[in-house]
């Protein structure tokens, strides 16, 4: 008996103290929930010109997945003019410093990825650029849709994000060589 109450002891007390680091867990991630519904100070005609940008992204995405090098060029070329020309007019110089700092990695990996005649360098540059893009949906949420985030464990060293507006995987930095590879790690 002394055995089974010892047991239960140390049973109830791990149990309270994984309930500690759970409430403690909950309350972060409710704390990060609220920082993000606080989105940066936006105007309408930005968050559209940014949706553009987004929609941009999603068809390099698309090409990626194809495995078209050239394809991939074009769309990049059309991903970095787009986000070239959003207009910041009536912005405040919060709101306007951040994209620009967003604007500047997006240009500046987008013109090397359209530099790239292999489609795995490409795809190189398109993980800095996906980096950026998950940043601007979190800061700016310019479209009223879900978003998913998605994930592949197997890409170079490590794992590697990027955005979809389907929940299907289809994996842009192996295309048909893992299709699949991947899952969606959170909503937007």
């Amino acid at each position: 008996m002394k055995f089974f109450s010892l047991i239960l002891f140390t049973f109830l007390l791990i149990l309270s103290a994984c309930g500690e680091s759970e409430r403690e867990q909950a309350q972060q991630e409710q704390y990060e929930a609220q920082l993000q519904q606080q989105m940066i100070e936006t105007n309408e005609s930005f968050r559209a010109d940014i949706a553009e940008v987004l929609e941009s992204y999603f068809n390099l995405k698309d090409v990626l997945v194809e495995s078209d090098a050239q394809k991939a060029a074009t769309q990049t070329g059309i991903l970095v003019e787009r986000a070239g020309e959003v207009d910041v007019s009536g912005l405040n110089e919060e709101t306007t410093m951040v994209w620009a700092s967003f604007a500047d990695l997006i240009i500046t990996n987008g013109e090397q990825l359209a530099e790239e005649t292999d489609v795995d360098e490409q795809r190189v540059y398109f993980e800095d650029i996906s980096e950026t893009m998950i940043q601007v949906v979190d800061s700016f949420r310019p479209v009223g849709y879900e978003v998913f985030v998605q994930s592949c464990p197997m890409v170079r060293d490590g794992s590697a994000e990027w955005l979809s507006r389907e929940e299907q995987i289809r994996n842009p930095y192996h295309g048909d060589r893992m299709l699949n590879c991947g899952e969606v790690i959170r909503r937007i």
